[in-house]
């Protein structure tokens, strides 16, 4: 069964995601609006930003692969 600092951790972990998700959506979007307007990016700008988006994708995806490594060895008392 899952005890209460436990929870607390799943919950910041899953606050954590939400952010990283968040942040992705405003940099893709500010990128895609600066690429339109023309105005403000120039590809340059566009490239340095999209190597960051690629970055904090990579950092998710590790977060994924090690939140599932935890899961392994947590006994879900409920399923039985």
């Amino acid at each position: 069964m899952i005890i209460e600092p436990e929870i607390k951790e799943i919950l910041i972990e899953e606050l954590n995601h939400k952010l990283y998700i968040a942040e992705m959506q405003e940099r893709l979007v500010s990128v895609t609006y600066g690429l339109i307007s023309d105005e403000q990016y120039t590809v340059d700008h566009a490239i340095l930003e999209l190597i960051k988006l690629i970055n904090l994708l990579e950092k998710e995806q590790e977060g994924t692969t090690y939140c599932i490594g935890k899961l392994d060895g947590i006994s879900f008392g409920h399923r039985n």
